[in-house]
């Protein structure tokens, strides 16, 4: 992928009461080192929600953007399915049908390696799955991806910390032994207006440490622009130029992914001539 691609999966929906954008862009450190884009996203909005899943590659695995992108689409197939059955009634039954979505994601990938005769440990990434239904927001996570939600542009929360390991620079993954141990699920009665959901190459810019917050100034302009948004491709384009943009890579030069959803109508959330230009 070059720079300011867009992912196939990630047109602009204006279905099932949300407005969605979602894009990935290649780190800078990346294209010097002539690698290629690790991140992967997919999501669907439908009777039971919008659903979205984003995985991460890991840096230091050869074929991790194949992990990636099989992750994606392996567990969100999954999730659709399950849902498709019709929408858990307790949080247990969210519970087995995030963990069952990651457990095939999992497969997937050892599916793909024994196929490519490589190591399970080739294709390194982390998962983050969310579904968004009329009252509940139900989030999975395993890796340091990060998830952030609201009610409105003044009312934003971090829903899971990020996972990290035992060093430095170091987290989970779905080719670990325990990774099905690991996952984080997090299953809330409320109703999200606003919804993003990152790989960590953007959790400097986006998230306030060490306290765990959303930068608000950052995600304000983003969700206004979301909200806004009239025409898919140059919606898709700008959200690229932005993640790709000397502002952002100045902070970060990691690969960078992101989907931004609005239920519509957007609360609170005022356009501007350049709304992005702020974040």
């Amino acid at each position: 992928m070059l720079p300011g691609d867009v992912m196939p999966e990630a047109p602009v929906l204006a279905i099932s009461g949300w407005r969605v954008v979602g894009a990935v862009a290649t780190g800078t450190s990346h294209e010097r080192l002539g690698m290629p884009c690790q991140d992967a996203l997919a999501y669907q909005a439908g009777e039971q929600g919008l659903l979205v899943a984003l995985s991460d590659g890991a840096g230091t695995a050869e074929r991790s953007q194949y992990g990636a992108q099989t992750a994606v689409q392996a567990a969100l197939e999954a999730l659709a399915a399950a849902l498709d059955e019709g929408l858990p009634a307790e949080q247990a039954g969210w519970q087995d049908i995030l963990c069952a979505a990651f457990a095939a994601a999992r497969s997937a990938l050892e599916s793909l390696a024994e196929i490519e005769e490589q190591p399970l440990r080739a294709y390194a990434a982390t998962l983050s799955l969310v579904v968004a239904s009329a009252d509940r927001l139900a989030v999975a996570q395993l890796g340091d991806g990060a998830v952030v939600a609201g009610e409105s542009p003044d009312k934003l929360f971090l829903v899971n910390r990020a996972q990290r390991g035992e060093y430095a620079n170091e987290t989970y993954f779905l080719t670990q032994e325990d990774a099905l141990e690991l996952v984080q699920v997090s299953v809330d009665e409320k109703v999200v207006n606003l919804l993003a959901v990152m790989s960590d190459g953007l959790t400097r810019l986006a998230i306030k440490l060490p306290a765990d917050e959303p930068h608000l100034p950052f995600f304000r302009p983003l969700f206004a622009f979301v909200a806004h948004a009239d025409e898919e491709e140059q919606a898709s384009r700008h959200l690229v130029d932005f993640l790709i943009s000397e502002r952002v890579c100045a902070r970060t030069d990691d690969d960078k992914s992101l989907v931004l959803a609005v239920r519509l109508p957007g609360p609170g959330l005022e356009p501007g001539r350049e709304e992005m230009e702020s974040a």
